[in-house]
Order: structure tokens, then sequence, then C-alpha cells
């Protein structure tokens, strides 16, 4: 009984060396895809911050808020004009706080432990030939309200952003699928111009690391920059997928160089 068992621990160790050793004599490589799809924007987003700082109350702050918010919600909703076009207001911070801004290197305090109230409007609006219209109107709403005062203490103002461009989700979808596709596409023939050299055998995929995808706009034939805003019309909304995929493979000694 005990040379049996002792007969079966040697054989065991013994293929296990065996598939160690097998192991050892497979190669392996991880290759880089990248691809990338492209669509006209589909539409454009403006976004608004109105901020009201510095008041006694916060009934007062809040009351302020509201009626600079509404005035711009006004111009807002002149401009939707698409059933997908959109308009939203959020609320932001309602808060007792220290206001300070900045003077070239300098910091003002303009009040101590005073109220702020804050509200966030977007519009995404599809007849992106509007953009600089409503812009227009905005400004001309806002006046002189349209940045920080330093040298005035309670005071409601709003912070209009950059306009961001952007696709559809079912657009998205399908570029996000294209790119991913053309990607893998990418990985695929750098390995099969490598085996066309090497002739590997038993080549086989161990692994696809999901894709990375990144987003940007592009304008003009450049390569596109890694974000949605810009102060024009795109000529396009381009997605990029990065993926990794491993093979492993029995080397062949007759590699071409």
């Amino acid at each position: 009984m005990m040379i049996y068992r002792g007969l079966v621990s040697g054989l065991l160790g013994l293929c296990l060396s065996s598939a160690v050793m097998a192991d050892e004599t497979k190669g392996s490589i991880v290759l880089v895809g990248r691809g990338a799809a492209s669509s006209e924007p589909e539409y454009v987003s403006l976004s608004i911050k109105v901020s009201s700082i510095c008041y006694e109350t916060s009934r007062d702050a809040q009351a302020a808020n509201a009626k600079m918010s509404s005035q711009l919600l006004t111009i807002l909703q002149g401009f939707k004009k698409d059933d997908r076009d959109k308009i939203t207001a959020s609320g932001g911070a309602n808060i007792r706080q220290t206001e300070t801004t900045q003077i070239g290197s300098d910091s003002k305090v303009l009040c101590e432990m005073k109220w702020r109230s804050e509200n966030n409007l977007n519009i995404s609006m599809a007849k992106m030939d509007d953009l600089a219209e409503l812009q227009d109107k905005i400004f001309a709403e806002l006046n002189q309200s349209a940045e920080i005062n330093p040298d005035q203490v309670e005071q409601t103002f709003a912070e209009v952003w950059r306009p961001s461009f952007g696709v559809y989700p079912e657009t998205s979808l399908k570029l996000r699928n294209s790119a991913q596709g053309s990607a893998f596409d990418d990985a695929k023939s750098q390995f099969d111009g490598l085996n066309s050299r090497c002739s590997f055998l038993d080549p086989k995929i161990l692994s696809i690391i999901p894709p990375e995808f990144n987003y940007g706009v592009k304008s003009a034939g450049d390569r596109a920059a890694a974000s949605y805003y810009s102060p024009v019309i795109p000529d396009a909304i381009e997605i990029q997928a990065t993926l990794r995929m491993e093979w492993e493979f029995t080397p062949n000694s007759q590699c071409k160089r």
C-alpha cells in the first residue's frame, strides 16, 4: 500500500513537472489596438450658473436668484424649437459663508458669513446655428452682471460656460461599437503581421481587456481634442477606443527578419 502511494505521488510529481515545462515553452504578447469613429454633432449645450452672494437673509438671496434665473429661462425657452431640445434648472448651494474675490494677486473679502444662493440652468438644442444669437441675448440681459463685481457686496451675477457639443445616445452607441470593432481589427492585424513572419504554432487569444473610450471634438481635419467643449461648431464628434489583446503561441525558431 505504501509502495502504491509512493508510485502515485511520483507520477503526479512527474506530470506536474511536465506541465510546468510545457508552459515555459509558450510565448505570449500583448498588443494594443486603436480605433475611432466620428459623426457630425447633433446638438449644442449651454450652461449658466446664477449666483447670489452676500445677502442678509436666505430668503433675500433666493428671491434675487429666482428673479435673474427666471429672466434667463425666458430667453432659453425662446430657443427650444425641436422635440429633443431640453431646458433644465437645478438648484445649487443655499448656505451662509464668507465670500472673497481675486483682484490681481490679492484676495479681497466681500462679506463674512452672509447668504449665498445658486441656480444652474442648461439648454441643449439641435439648431446649433442659433447659438450665437442665444449668447448675444443672454449677455444683453445680464449687462453688467456677467461676473462678480469686486466693488459691490450684495449682488447677483451669472457665469456663462463655453458651449459643448454632442450626439444623442443612439448615435453614441453606434460610434462606440464601430470604434471598438476598429480597435479589435487593429490589434488582430498587428498579430497577423507578426505571424506572417514567424508562423507561430497554435496561436490563440488569452484575453481581451475591455476597451477604454475617449471623446472629443474635431475641426478642420485636426486631431480630435479630448473635450466636448468648443467655441465654434466642430466638424465632428469623435469617439476613440483602445483595447489590449493578449495572445499565446508556441514560438517558431524559423522567424523571418
